[in-house]
């Protein structure tokens, strides 16, 4: 919903590459990013979106304490030439920061509605954005209204007068909301598309950058051997959670990215098969000739709840007993991050950047890695893959990542799955992409 309300500096095409947005143009150095923003663009109340906003912007997202900080990690200070240039200073290549700004750091807010608690805490239920929509009424987690703004800079973006958006945690409520007509579109996920297209909707998905894995607290109890991380990638079937958990709209995971990505390392397509003996193997090596046992805790979603029950049935084949702890999902990450699990059966969210997942999961000081340490030499090959602009070159060496992350069994990757929409044919102009639906020139046609 953010993207509606609040525009970014960067947006991103279906295949999730940088194309202009508020930012026309820009041009990226060792030493310097700089942002060329158009003319004439306008927050809600009228105040002009201009180098001064921008910046004031960039540095609450740079404060200590910002989620956001990380994501622009090498960034020393904004400066604004002109009213329409930002120049990001930077202390290292940042070849990630073009689409870290299609990201939170990059949605801009009218600068007079932050500043105060009290104005930060007015935001949540008031944004105040230059999005092509303004929300015009709000019932906290159930239904929020957004009505489309006069002389959006990009009148293609913006072809219904209103959007109403319900939340509705029951998937074959969505399904009937379709199916009545009470609901234009619903979010589609690997367990309700088959029930969609058997009812004769209309369902359109992709393969999301989104994947589940088996995030391991490498500090914790048997996780800090290499063996046994190993063994347990070793001892899981991909394909068979992708063909059962996920009803075939899946595919099977052996890194971070999905094969048609750029950034998929062709090298890593057969990283540790399905092997329980060869898993075996590498336990005794550990010294668990009898394996061990740990507790995992995992979303209390369907699909995150059937994918671990699968996971913990194929390691008891190989004497490994995982005990399962559901939570609810703003508990779960939370309860790992802290460092207070063995492991989490989870979904990694996709980046706007390869190299801001990496970090984010893998990097020694991520508040996502528990486990405060990392591979050796990871660092430094994201450096390097920061350092290249050019598409090719820079999937080479961020291929040089995935192996190192591979090789050390940092996570076990189980399956990219597909996500989108299920719509009624008056909606027109959809396209599911990579990552997060922007709902860009989304329309409803007369019946």
């Amino acid at each position: 919903m953010l993207n509606l309300v609040y525009d970014r500096l960067v947006h991103r095409d279906v295949d999730a590459q940088p194309v202009p947005g508020l930012a026309e143009s820009w041009e990226l150095t060792d030493e310097s990013l700089t942002l060329h923003l158009r003319e004439g663009v306008s927050f809600a109340d009228g105040s002009p979106v201009d180098a001064a906003a921008v910046q004031a912007n960039l540095n609450r997202a740079l404060e200590p304490d910002s989620v956001t900080a990380p994501m622009l990690a090498g960034v020393t200070g904004i400066t604004t030439p002109d009213e329409r240039t930002v120049v990001l200073a930077l202390d290292r290549p940042g070849a990630q920061l073009v689409l870290a700004l299609s990201d939170l750091p990059g949605m801009i807010v009218d600068p007079d509605a932050f500043g105060t608690p009290e104005k930060n805490a007015a935001l949540a239920l008031a944004p105040a954005g230059a999005g092509r929509y303004t929300v015009t009424r709000a019932q906290p987690g159930a239904e929020y209204e957004f009505t489309a703004r006069p002389g959006y800079w990009d009148p293609d973006a913006v072809r219904t007068d209103s959007v109403v958006w319900t939340v509705m945690t029951d998937p074959q409520a969505r399904l009937a909301g379709v199916t009545s007509g009470d609901l234009h579109a619903a979010i589609t996920t690997p367990l309700t598309i088959d029930a969609a297209e058997q009812q004769g909707l209309r369902v359109e998905t992709a393969l999301r950058l989104d994947h589940m894995a088996v995030n391991l607290n490498r500090s914790r109890g048997e996780f800090g051997k290499l063996e046994v991380r190993q063994a347990l990638a070793h001892a899981i079937d991909r394909q068979a959670i992708a063909d059962t958990a996920m009803e075939g709209h899946a595919e099977a995971a052996t890194q971070n990215f999905p094969k048609d990505y750029f950034a998929y390392e062709p090298d890593l397509a057969d990283a540790y098969p399905y092997d329980p003996d060869r898993a075996r193997q590498l336990l005794a090596q550990a010294g668990l000739p009898n394996g061990f046992s740990f507790t995992a805790i995992l979303l209390n979603l369907p699909e995150n709840v059937q994918v671990a029950q699968i996971v913990q049935q194929q390691l008891a084949e190989v004497g490994i007993d995982m005990q399962l702890k559901p939570m609810p999902p703003s508990e779960a990450s939370p309860t790992f991050n802290r460092g207070d699990a063995d492991a989490i059966v989870t979904t990694f969210t996709g980046r706007s950047d390869p190299a801001l997942l990496f970090s984010s999961l893998y990097g020694a000081q991520s508040p996502q890695n528990p486990s405060r340490s990392t591979a050796p030499g990871f660092q430094e090959a994201l450096d390097a893959a920061n350092r290249e602009s050019e598409l090719q070159a820079r999937a080479d060496k961020l291929g040089d990542v995935s192996k190192l992350v591979s090789d050390n069994a940092l996570a076990i990757p189980l399956v990219f799955f597909e996500l989108g929409s299920t719509l009624t044919d008056q909606v027109v102009g959809y396209e599911p992409t990579l990552l997060v639906d922007e709902w860009r020139g989304v329309g409803v046609a007369a019946p």
